[in-house]
């Protein structure tokens, strides 16, 4: 059983790492073996050169449009072959272990049965996401109705059918679209928040402390304006 509250940050876990793992080799091919020095070794596998380019070219791509959460489906599906194709030129003969001499297939196969995963949870979550804002949007109207019956009839009176209509419909609809969509892209930026604070501790802390020590002026900020925000 999938939970709908928890299983988009598994959906985010699993999209940022595939696709920080596709930038890294991407990196590892541009900085490290050079494009020159990638092509060449395509050529010794019997390969053309060119596809050594198109194969950076697509893990760069892809790797960023993992991160960023866009056409994640089509990402996903498009990089699949170039994991197979490692594992027919290069690691099937090695055997199954990683840690084989020059690499076993277990690690090839892992990340493309990932992407397969990432490729069916996306629609799942699409899926999961739309049923779980009409459950929200039945309940809301259902607690609207019970609520308006248990005032006095001289209340309902005076509020007209008009608007009692207008809640019932049109408020509780926006309410039921900000939980569908503001509140699963507020949780997705704090994560983003806390792995760039994370991340900068790591590698910069002065960095990180500058953040920290601007965090009071932004939370100042964002009050000010929700305050006077329509």
């Amino acid at each position: 059983m999938i939970d709908a509250r928890t299983a988009p940050y598994a959906a985010l876990l699993l999209r940022l790492s595939l696709g920080g793992l596709f930038l890294a080799h991407a990196g590892l091919k541009l900085i490290v073996f050079t494009p020159a020095g990638t092509a060449k070794f395509f050529l010794s596998l019997g390969l053309p050169p060119a596809l050594a380019y198109v194969t950076i070219a697509v893990e760069v791509i892809a790797g960023i449009a993992l991160i960023l959460g866009l056409w994640t489906r089509v990402a996903a599906v498009v990089v699949i072959p170039i994991l197979l194709g490692a594992i027919v030129t290069v690691h099937g003969a090695a055997g199954f272990f990683f840690t084989n001499a020059n690499g076993g297939w277990e690690f090839p196969a892992f990340w493309a049965v990932a992407l397969a995963v990432q490729t069916v949870f996306t629609h799942t979550m699409r899926l999961r996401g739309a049923m779980l804002g009409e459950e929200m949007l039945a309940d809301l109207r259902e607690d609207f109705l019970v609520r308006s019956v248990g005032l006095p009839p001289g209340v309902l009176e005076r509020a007209g059918t008009g608007d009692l209509l207008s809640r019932i419909t049109t408020d509780i609809d926006r309410l039921a679209n900000a939980m569908r969509e503001a509140v699963p892209q507020l949780a997705i930026g704090v994560v983003w928040v806390g792995l760039l604070i994370g991340a900068l501790t790591v590698t910069a802390p002065p960095l990180a402390l500058a953040v920290l020590i601007a965090l009071p002026v932004l939370l100042i900020g964002c009050r000010w304006y929700f305050r006077r925000a329509p």
